[in-house]
């Protein structure tokens, strides 16, 4: 008989792939936060809370546990965003903590995926000032009319 229900050393590998997801991301965003009254809410600790927080709601209680822990976690960003929104404009961070979250959560169900797609956020968000500076400066108005 197949038993599908993750042991111990199982559910401590998810969890450790969670935390190790957000510590992956929010080292990158901690870089970005700023400093002072200005700065972001949410650096390295919270990437890792939240994707762990991900992992233990998926554990504990499944997609609906998941389901009320990103709506939680997408009511505090709303209010760090209101805080802070008119100094930083952008939504990166907040929508990066979210997408945290449900990588945590899905660390629980498939840690292999769940990492590559951290790795490839945090790539992006390193990316940034390539990405911009290529969409500026390099790409022209003909070329990304024509994509």
């Amino acid at each position: 008989m197949l038993n599908i229900t993750p042991g111990v050393d199982d559910l401590a590998y998810r969890f450790a792939t969670a935390l190790g997801i957000g510590l992956l991301i929010g080292a990158e965003r901690e870089r970005r936060k700023g400093e002072g009254p200005a700065r972001s809410p949410a650096g390295i600790r919270t990437f890792m809370i939240a994707s762990l927080l991900g992992g233990v709601s998926w554990a504990l209680g499944g997609v609906p546990l998941l389901a009320v822990t990103f709506l939680g976690v997408a009511s505090l960003s709303a209010i760090g965003y209101v805080r802070t929104g008119q100094l930083d404009p952008g939504l990166t961070t907040e929508t990066t903590l979210l997408l945290t979250v449900m990588l945590g959560g899905f660390a629980s169900r498939d840690p292999v995926l769940a990492s590559a797609l951290a790795v490839t956020v945090a790539i992006a968000l390193r990316a940034r000032t390539g990405i911009h500076h290529f969409i500026r400066e390099v790409l022209s108005e003909q070329e990304l009319t024509d994509a």
